[in-house]
């Protein structure tokens, strides 16, 4: 029997409970296609990763699965901070890098101007639900006394960003009539060069807005005592009438309200919850990416394509449902990912 063989053995048992675990998501429609099932490659060598703390549990999980299949590969694993995910793997110190954050285009550019071509982005999980820095989807929050019942992106739009010459934005911008209509909006959101300022910008505001200027703008403060920036921007919310914030369930507070939001003008509004998250119906949903050079030519790199591939794969993913802290890709997304990997040279 090979080695190969062997190990499939007990992974299928190991398996069997992992998968029932994605049962725990929404049945996929007909017309989808399942999760990628992983067939293994014979591959061998020493994967270097770098990048988010934050993903280390899930991590370890998918290596140990892997190296059930794989004995001969080894992992170097340096996971110190985001920062060094894209420098890592453009400066040749790592081979992939883990993001606990979307890619910012200053770190495209900076990979391009080291190694000439832009860095591949390879989905491995969405953003969490609700788990303080796991990549959490952002939620709009307005105060219980505030009559909204949902919005709009276009409305998010129109009420944290601002065209150069727009007056302060008022309830109506948010499409409240009668006595709210005039109200002024009091906004409460994370500092703007915060990860979670910069994909709301880049999911809700047309390429004409920017923030609007009454942004109240919260940073985690170390203490003691600690307290997170989602944190304080519901405590806020929860004491302004007018006041409406972006933040995440985990912080919430009996004073406020979680806001359906729909993903354009005349949809349905989609409350978040974990389902709506996983499915990523609900808009403001966030992914959790690994980053390679997809040009390299190392040693490693069949290794490193072939590890991506199992993370993806129904194998994979049923690892990252035990870990509970990231959520599975949707199985189209995780085709799109396996297609990407696929047309990267062997």
């Amino acid at each position: 029997m090979s080695t190969i063989a062997a190990h499939n053995i007990s992974w299928t048992i190991r398996l069997a409970s992992a998968v029932a675990l994605l049962a725990c998501f929404p049945a996929a429609p007909a017309q989808r296609q399942d999760w990628p099932e992983y067939v293994p490659s014979q591959v061998s060598g020493i994967i270097r990763v770098c990048g988010s703390p934050q993903m280390s549990e899930m991590l370890r999980r998918e290596e140990a699965a892997f190296q059930q299949v794989h004995p001969s590969v080894r992992f170097v694993n340096s996971l110190n901070s985001t920062i060094t995910a894209v420098t890592g793997v453009s400066s040749g110190r790592a081979d992939i890098g883990l993001l606990g954050r979307e890619i910012w285009p200053s770190e495209q550019e900076a990979f391009v101007s080291v190694s000439g071509h832009r860095p591949t982005v390879i989905e491995i999980a969405t953003g969490s639900y609700n788990v303080p820095k796991a990549t959490f989807a952002l939620m709009i929050f307005v105060n219980r006394a505030n009559p909204m019942r949902s919005l709009s992106l276009d409305q998010l739009g129109a009420v944290f960003g601002a065209d150069e010459s727009a007056p302060p934005p008022v309830w109506r911008d948010a499409g409240l009539a009668g006595a709210w209509a005039r109200r002024p909006i009091h906004l409460y959101g994370f500092a703007r060069d915060n990860d979670k300022a910069r994909i709301f910008g880049r999911l809700v505001f047309s390429r004409h807005l920017h923030w609007a200027a009454g942004l109240h703008e919260f940073r985690n403060i170390a203490g003691p005592p600690a307290i997170d920036a989602g944190e304080q921007i519901v405590r806020a919310v929860a004491a302004d009438p007018e006041g409406i914030g972006i933040s995440n369930v985990f912080y919430a507070l009996a004073g406020v309200r979680v806001v359906p939001i729909a993903p354009r003008s005349g949809a349905a509004p989609v409350t978040p919850s974990r389902a709506t998250i996983a499915d990523r119906s609900y808009p403001l949903w966030r992914s959790v990416s690994a980053i390679i050079d997809g040009e390299a030519r190392t040693a490693a790199a069949p290794a490193v394509r072939e590890f991506l591939r199992f993370i993806i794969s129904r194998q994979g993913q049923a690892e990252i449902s035990q870990v509970g802290t990231y959520l599975p890709l949707t199985p189209e997304v995780a085709g799109r990912q396996r297609s990407l990997l696929s047309t990267l040279a062997p």
